[in-house]
């Protein structure tokens, strides 16, 4: 299973961050990943078919790179592997 994490360095971000994308795309909030040790401890997850709508939402409006890690993840009989994509 493939699926993708924004991670914050704090917990507004996370807030503003997710009240932007719900409007393009289906995404949800979830605790950070034990595997990522970074951010605030709130992420938000979403599925591969909406990475394009999620980076026209980040994109639109304007919200800092330094706000925000993106994350691919891969699921594989439990072992989770997170690979940083910006």
């Amino acid at each position: 299973m493939i699926y993708y994490v924004i991670t914050f360095a704090n917990t507004h971000s996370a807030i503003m961050t997710q009240s932007h994308l719900e409007t393009y795309a289906n995404i949800c909030i979830m605790p950070t990943l034990r595997e990522i040790s970074a951010g605030c401890g709130i992420s938000i997850h979403f599925l591969p078919d909406e990475y394009h709508n999620v980076m026209t939402g980040l994109n639109t409006h304007g919200l800092d790179a330094k706000m925000y890690t993106l994350y691919k993840i891969s699921e594989d009989d439990g072992k989770i592997s997170p690979t940083p994509l910006s």
